[in-house]
């Protein structure tokens, strides 16, 4: 994402940063660089930030000669292989140089600044609200706290999780901190994404509880068996169909109730609208103000200022992976909204975030030049839609979506029409597929394999409309109809929930089912010594496969 009105002179300090950087910079050159960083914190810590870069580069085995390539295809002796090797290390030393010059710039400028009198601060007038850009200060929390304990793999290796375990051949024991003891048969692939319950992809679990009191589910894509005997088998059959056989005791199958974990319309006066989150308060922000809603009577006007947030003070954890907004095996954040976002470089206007440091996971507008190099896939810089989330193996990455107009993408103007616009970003580890939908419509999509687990929740609040690490990203709009849902929606429920909003009315607008806290619907019981394949798509048992 490009600058705009700062471009000339970030351009010419990093190209006197160069200059320093590989050692060319004459004495009015450096003269230049340090009037340019004298007084400029945002330029210095530019600078530092570039630097930083450069010496890393310098550091990588990308940066340094091919060692295998320089060494002979019969090693002779420990002394021919020695020269090559020190050649190697020495070509480091120009990288380390570079950057130990570099810093030294900088260093100049901070005892500049220093020994000169810090001058009285002058008071400053107020004013209006500032509606156009909220600058934002390129900071993400990198923190990474610490998972949950889940288990032990064999009887040797504690586990945290959610992790999830591919089994090529034979069988992969697991001991669950609940008490369960799991053997895991290969071809098989199977996440646990809580001590109490796991996720069957492919192939077959057997599941034993040392303790009849104690409890352990296992879910496909639409259901869930909740054991509430001692011993259990689920087994995929195809794409469609799982076998269900429980050898002692008694399971409960289950289909998924596919309704918001969390769902906020803003129609009421008091602190909280919630669904399944019912007497969940929020921290209304001063700035974030309730006006005339998009679908029912109220949503919530954002200003693009400091103090435009809504804290949700619910869905916590002790650790992460934990709490009621720890998604796994799927995510989906809904939303209604008219945005005045200007598309400036850096200006974040977020949707929804929970920052719980690199596990978070977002819904916001962005131009920042894919800082942190976050875009999976890697797409062209500028103005783009951003759905944030950490998937385990791969880490945090953004699902980066140019608002550019080509391949049936939408633009800027498109989304700052002044109009109302229904969007949803949803992952489903099932599929493997993490999309961004806008008006009822797939506009943007990337494939991961299936079976990778989200990793979410924690101990820090979300929060609608702004980013509470820095409270730096506000939105500038209406928000309303906010949802957060622990499944990947389907473009047919997308379809269905942008044309009620059309209509003014609900997302689940004539749906038989009530707006409960029951994540799960009952369909049959499976006793011991008995067997029973169910559809795990509709949710209904089917005849024996």
């Amino acid at each position: 994402m490009q600058p705009h009105d700062e471009a000339p002179d970030r351009q010419a300090l990093l190209d006197l940063a160069d200059l320093q950087i590989q050692g060319t910079a004459t004495a009015d050159q450096t003269a230049q660089l340090e009037a340019m960083l004298i007084h400029d914190p945002e330029a210095q810590r530019e600078y530092l930030r570039y630097a930083l870069v450069h010496g890393q580069l310098g550091l990588t085995v990308p940066a340094m000669p091919n060692i295998s390539g320089c060494l002979p295809s019969t090693t002779q002796s420990g002394e021919a292989d020695s020269p090559k090797l020190n050649d190697a290390r020495r070509s480091t030393w120009p990288a380390l140089v570079a950057f130990a010059v570099a810093a030294s710039v900088l260093g100049i400028v901070v005892v500049r600044l220093a020994r000169e009198p810090i001058e009285p601060r002058q008071p400053i007038a107020a004013t209006a609200p500032k509606l156009e850009t909220q600058a934002m200060a390129f900071s993400y929390d990198h923190r990474k706290p610490p998972l949950g304990m889940v288990g032990t793999i064999g009887n040797r290796r504690d586990a945290t999780g959610p992790l999830t375990l591919t089994v090529e051949q034979g069988a992969t024991d697991f001991q669950t901190k609940s008490g369960a003891s799991l053997r895991v048969q290969g071809p098989a692939l199977f996440g646990i994404n809580t001590e109490e319950s796991g996720v069957l992809y492919r192939g077959s679990v057997h599941a034993k509880l040392s303790d009849p009191a104690s409890r352990f589910s296992v879910t496909t894509a639409n259901l869930r068996i909740l054991d509430l005997g001692t011993e259990f088998e689920v087994d995929v059959i195809d794409d469609q169909h799982i076998a269900v056989r429980v050898l002692d005791g008694q399971v409960d199958v289950q289909s998924r109730i596919r309704l918001p974990l969390y769902y906020w319309n803003f129609d009421s006066s008091a602190t909280t609208d919630g669904l399944a989150a019912a007497g969940v308060p929020l921290t209304f922000g001063s700035r974030a103000k309730r006006t005339g809603g998009i679908v029912g009577t109220g949503a919530v006007q954002f200003d693009n200022s400091h103090d435009a947030f809504i804290e949700i003070n619910e869905g916590l954890g002790s650790t992460v992976g934990t709490g009621a907004m720890a998604c796994s095996s799927g995510i989906s954040i809904e939303a209604m909204f008219i945005s005045d976002w200007s598309g400036n470089f850096k200006d974040y206007d977020e949707i929804f975030r929970k920052e719980d440091g690199d596990y978070r996971f977002l819904l916001s507008f962005q131009n920042d030049e894919n800082v942190g190099q976050y875009a999976e896939p890697l797409v062209a810089n500028g103005p783009c839609l951003s759905f944030g989330l950490h998937l385990e193996e791969l880490g945090y990455s953004e699902l980066d979506m140019p608002l550019d107009g080509r391949e049936g993408r939408p633009t800027v103007a498109e989304l700052t029409d002044g109009r109302p616009h229904h969007v949803v970003a949803t992952y489903d580890s099932f599929t493997g597929k993490k999309s961004l939908y806008i008006d009822g419509r797939l506009r943007f999509e990337h494939t991961f394999s299936v079976g990778i687990l989200a990793i979410s929740g924690g101990s820090v609040k979300a929060c609608i409309g702004n980013n509470k690490w820095n409270n730096n990203e506000a939105f500038n709009g209406i928000i309303d109809e906010v949802a957060l849902y622990d499944f990947g929606l389907t473009a047919i429920e997308i379809e269905a929930h942008y044309q009620n909003a059309v209509r003014g009315k609900p997302y689940f607008d004539g749906e038989s089912q009530p707006l409960a806290g029951e994540r799960w619907h009952s369909i049959a019981p499976v006793n011991a010594g008995s067997r029973q394949v169910f559809n795990h798509r509709t949710g209904l048992p089917t005849t024996e496969l």
